[in-house]
């Protein structure tokens, strides 16, 4: 048995080669969870930002309530006649059209 093959015997091959898994795996993660949470949070901000006075919305907490007025950061929205509650924009979560 010559030295090349006795080297190749002991495991010693390309370190690329034996990483290799670990790298799909990465890969993986990245296409099935980072990417399409990605896609979620670009589409909830488009949303955020398309957010009119009049616009029937579900709030994080449940209720859905039609939009009275709206500012950078807050959102102001009628949940009853003559009830309002001020919101932060996170906290609205879609549009009530899509619970129904």
């Amino acid at each position: 048995m010559n030295s090349t093959s006795a080297t190749l015997a002991q495991g010693e091959g390309n370190p690329l080669l034996s990483m290799l898994p670990i790298i799909l795996v990465i890969v993986l993660m990245y296409i099935l969870i980072i990417m399409p949470q990605k896609r979620r949070q670009k589409k909830h901000k488009l949303f955020l930002e398309g957010i009119r006075p009049g616009s029937k919305v579900l709030t994080s907490g449940g209720m859905i309530g039609t939009v009275r007025s709206v500012s950078e950061k807050t959102v102001e929205v009628e949940i009853a006649p003559e009830i309002v509650v001020t919101l932060v924009k996170p906290a609205i979560l879609s549009s009530a059209a899509d619970v129904a």
